[in-house]
């Protein structure tokens, strides 16, 4: 079979431009399965970016408010019981003044913090699986891209179009695109606590859930990954008592490594042919911007989605697929050649 897309990565990244696209002929693929590393582990956790009014904070909250939407509208629960965003220190509680004369969505001032409605949280896997309930799917390693009429994959798997979604682990050396790993733990805690919503400080903590509180920060740089371990569930646990009491037993650790862009911004469209593109504008090394750029035929990518996968993700992928099917243009804080 000859797909139009192959997605190559199956965490929320891959599973949402999937769902875009799903009315193409796609496989997506993944060496271990639907949401079974880096997006497992992640708390995701939907709440709003609290900071001045740039650029990146309106970026975060459009995408939280369709995220929200699309969950809801495909019968996922997003447990949308609002956050309390606490300041992290003095210093942020002067911030934290200035910073509310920009807030976009509604809130209210409440225990030295600010309470905004929209803040909730949705089942890692269990969304990933909703969205891509329709889309075929192989557990496979993919070690090998040939470029003929089409691509073919681990010289079998024919594909006119490639998606690249594999966080920091990818497959192709793209030299422009810096991905910056970072670590992060999720813990889940079995307790009689109650809290009445879920708190973001930081780290963020969740309403309580059939006896059930979560508790997830992405926190540590490293080069390679990480196991999860009981050191950084103490260390969850510590800030998480900076927020309200907690008590109770580990009743689960997960970790796994975000994958981070240079700006912050999630990095979404079809890869630069860097040789083609500097061998025609070599003054590009001089920092003059080009007239014009070349692309490698069918291949994207959407990664750089940061510790906010899951409300990133679904906003950015919905504007890939649009970009590729409807050639609609995207959005210059995401677009790749930002960095080239």
């Amino acid at each position: 079979m000859l797909y139009d897309f192959v997605v190559i990565g199956a965490g929320i990244a891959g599973c949402s431009i999937s769902y875009f696209l799903r009315d193409k002929a796609v496989l997506l693929v993944d060496k271990v399965g639907i949401c079974e590393k880096a997006s497992n582990a992640a708390g995701a956790f939907l709440f709003p970016k609290v900071g001045y009014d740039t650029k990146y904070t309106r970026f975060v909250n459009k995408a939280l408010l369709f995220s929200f939407d699309l969950y809801e509208s495909l019968g996922i629960d997003t447990h949308k019981t609002g956050v309390l965003i606490l300041p992290r220190d003095e210093n942020d509680i002067e911030k934290f003044e200035k910073y509310k004369e920009g807030f976009r969505l509604p809130y209210e001032p409440k225990d030295g913090g600010f309470f905004f409605y929209d803040g909730g949280f949705v089942d890692s896997q269990n969304s990933c699986k909703v969205l891509t309930k329709d889309i075929p799917f192989k557990k496979i390693n993919i070690t090998s891209i040939q470029k003929e009429d089409y691509y073919i994959l681990n010289g079998s798997i024919k594909t006119k179009n490639i998606i690249l979604a594999r966080g920091w682990e990818e497959i192709i050396d793209i030299e422009y695109i810096k991905i910056r790993p970072v670590w992060g733990q999720r813990i889940e805690l079995k307790t009689s606590i109650t809290p009445k919503y879920n708190y973001h400080k930081n780290c963020s903590v969740s309403k309580n859930r059939d006896g059930i509180v979560r508790i997830g920060a992405t926190h540590k740089r490293v080069k390679e990954e990480l196991t999860p371990n009981r050191e950084e569930a103490e260390y969850l646990l510590k800030k998480a008592n900076e927020i309200l009491e907690i008590d109770g037993t580990v009743h689960s650790m997960k970790g796994g490594m975000r994958a981070g862009s240079i700006d912050y911004f999630p990095i979404v469209g079809p890869v630069i042919d860097t040789e083609k593109s500097l061998e025609r504008y070599s003054e590009v090394m001089k920092g003059k911007i080009p007239d014009e750029l070349f692309y490698v035929d069918g291949l994207y990518v959407i990664n750089g989605g940061g510790g906010r996968g899951f409300s990133n993700y679904p906003y950015v992928a919905k504007m890939l697929a649009d970009y590729i099917i409807e050639n609609r243009t995207l959005p210059k804080e995401i677009d790749t050649k930002r960095i080239f």
